[in-house]
């Protein structure tokens, strides 16, 4: 399945707005806070070419980039980077996207790691 799919899509902007949602019954829960802006910056990059469609590129791409850089500034003030390459590195200061590409996909594993932890 593609990561443009557009029911990948819908079910990650679900999954997004739910978390919104949760934050603004406990506002101040930096977990929280880091848990949607790792799936909201995760998403404005996927969708960048299916709102190619019904917007003009430079508006979606601008807020895949601000998304991400927001994830990486959280980072960079909290030391919450789960991935490889630390938030502190200066390769991201050029590549916020490619820095919430790699939190995405290092949360996504830590989703899966913790349900078979349950079931």
């Amino acid at each position: 399945m593609s990561t443009t799919d557009p029911f990948a899509l819908l079910r990650a902007t679900a999954a997004v707005q739910r978390l919104d949602e949760e934050l603004t019954v406990r506002p101040g829960d930096r977990r929280r806070e880091r848990a949607y802006l790792v799936h909201r910056a995760a998403l404005a990059d996927r969708a960048v070419p299916a709102l190619a469609e019904v917007e003009d590129p430079a508006t979606s791409e601008q807020d895949a980039e601000d998304t991400a850089r927001r994830l990486l500034e959280h980072d960079r003030a909290h030391a919450t980077g789960r991935g490889p390459v630390p938030a502190a590195d200066t390769r991201w200061d050029t590549d916020a996207r490619g820095y919430a590409r790699q939190e995405h996909a290092a949360a996504v594993l830590d989703e899966h790691d913790q349900e078979h932890a349950r079931g």
